[in-house]
């Protein structure tokens, strides 16, 4: 703790100086002055932690002197040391905040005893400081970790308005207007680095709110966006800018080449998914093509707006693959890429069907499933060659599927029940589970009330629900441990969720349960 000391008595001051040296090895006396006006420039210079006062002194006296540091320095904590007993001076000394009034001449203890006391306040506000602000820091990173969740559902799933309106309501932002930018990384082992690198780009460079999506097979979506309906914001020039911008730093930081594709601006749920669809297969153009290296997709590469079956196709070949059924997987893809070849061009198919297969690929990753493709369907020069080349990749990802579901079956789910058995009376969260046991927290969810039968949160208040009967069983434990035993911090809120599952209050519970 850094001390200054205010006192225009120089033996009074090197006299506390020296009691602080000798019996306070944690403090340490870092300035020193004569009277009010040097204290307010050492309170400027120094800032210490603590000024220990005299109230009269030359010119400004100690309490004008408070006054005046605390306006720019409101942290700094004063004790007084004075030889004036009156209760005018204490009430004033009060209304400054001041923590402690000794009176001269202090003894030792007194002074070691106030200092003391002050430290303890210091070092108890620091505490809490830095657990506000780690509490902070875990509140953001959860914040990240929902939106990339939420990117991810808006880019591959089918969801209904109530779930949707769930999302909505953990987000702390709306959305009126946006547009998705896909970025391609180079092959290579740095591209968590290159991550971090765009990360840090889009902080400075962009114009509007933005939320960046998981990285898969060196492909990072970004969704640009702001909360305020204006058919005339200038999307396409602004995020066609920023990705010029983009790609030339980025060549110059590490002399290596981004492909950038763009979707169209949108103002609904359905043009946002359709936006990232374009800027998909954009960048997939730009990179195979390699004749520019970013921008939207070009029309003789767009694939005719799709016909209702088509999409409704598309949805069950997704489905089935999520279920792991070839059997129903292959025939709706063939089916698919027939109609596709009977209305658009050869190229388009193409394009189309590996826009599909790399959404199948992320709906993998969102599993925990450690896939990637060794093909694509640009090297196919026939429908049959893509039907095979489809065939074979549908095989490898049903049989993952496959292999992944027993497992969740009979592993991970199971080990997620344990570790909820075991940590119950700790604050648990959903996000800390499915990370635990190594599933998207998105999937878990929907896993967990598939396996058992009810959601995470009603899984975890029925273990408590269970283990509170038992512990008041135990007349020496008051409802008030067994609330913090089952891992609950208010009393009320616990009495209202076991009222809630037994029809009883937990006094009415355990009077009925010890009656003889």
């Amino acid at each position: 703790m850094r001390i200054a000391i205010v006192d225009d008595e120089a033996l009074e001051r090197k006299a506390l100086q020296k009691m602080i040296r000798d019996h306070l090895p944690a403090m340490e006396v870092i300035a020193e002055a004569a009277n009010g006006r040097e204290a307010v420039e050492i309170a400027d210079q120094y800032k210490p932690d603590v000024m220990l006062m005299d109230i009269k002194m030359p010119g400004i006296d100690g309490l004008k002197a408070i006054e005046w540091i605390r306006r720019n320095h409101p942290d700094i904590k004063f004790i007084i040391v004075s030889a004036f007993d009156t209760f005018d001076y204490a009430k004033q000394a009060m209304r400054h905040g001041v923590k402690e009034y000794l009176l001269k001449p202090s003894r030792k203890e007194e002074v070691i005893g106030a200092l003391r006391r002050v430290y303890d306040e210091l070092m108890e506000e620091r505490r809490k400081e830095e657990e506000n602000r780690e509490l902070q820091k875990r509140v953001h990173q959860l914040q990240k970790l929902v939106e990339k969740e939420w990117l991810s559902v808006l880019m591959l799933e089918e969801v209904s308005s109530e779930e949707w309106k769930q999302w909505e309501a953990l987000l702390p932002f709306s959305i009126d207007s946006g547009m998705f930018m896909v970025i391609q990384f180079p092959s290579g082992g740095k591209r968590e680095d290159w991550k971090h690198w765009i990360e840090q780009t889009l902080s400075k460079k962009a114009a509007v709110r933005y939320v960046i999506g998981k990285m898969m097979d060196g492909q990072m979506p970004v969704l640009f966006f702001h909360d305020a309906a204006d058919k005339t914001f200038p999307w396409k020039a602004m995020i066609q800018s920023l990705a010029l911008e983009l790609i030339q730093q980025f060549e110059q930081q590490y002399g290596q080449t981004l492909y950038i594709g763009l979707g169209s601006p949108a103002s609904h749920l359905e043009e946002l998914r359709q936006s990232y669809y374009e800027a998909l297969a954009a960048v997939q153009y730009y990179a195979t093509q390699k004749k520019a290296k970013s921008g939207f997709l070009p029309k003789k590469a767009v694939f005719a707006a799709a016909t209702i079956d088509q999409t409704e196709r598309e949805k069950r070949l997704l489905d089935a693959v999520r279920q792991g059924d070839l059997e129903q997987a292959l025939p709706q893809c063939f089916s698919y890429i027939e109609e596709a070849a009977a209305h658009h061009p050869f190229a388009a198919v193409q394009q189309k069907l590996e826009e599909t297969f790399i959404l199948l690929g992320r709906m993998l990753a969102d599993f925990g499933i450690a896939y990637e493709r060794t093909t694509t369907f640009h090297s196919c020069r026939s429908l049959e060659e893509l039907k095979k080349t489809a065939a074979e990749q549908l095989q490898h990802m049903t049989r993952h599927i496959q292999a992944w579901r027993h497992q969740q079956a009979n592993g991970k789910l199971g080990k997620a029940k344990e570790y909820i058995d075991e940590h119950y009376h700790h604050p648990l969260t959903l996000e800390e589970v499915a990370e635990y046991v190594g599933i998207s927290p998105y999937y878990f969810s929907k896993l967990f009330k598939d396996r058992f039968g009810k959601t995470f949160i009603d899984y975890v208040t029925d273990v408590r629900i269970a283990r509170a009967k038992k512990e008041m069983a135990n007349p020496n434990k008051s409802l008030k441990e067994i609330c913090f035993l089952v891992g609950y911090n208010d009393p009320n809120y616990f009495s209202r969720v076991f009222k809630k599952h037994t029809g009883l209050s937990p006094s009415e519970y355990r009077k009925k349960l010890l009656a003889p």
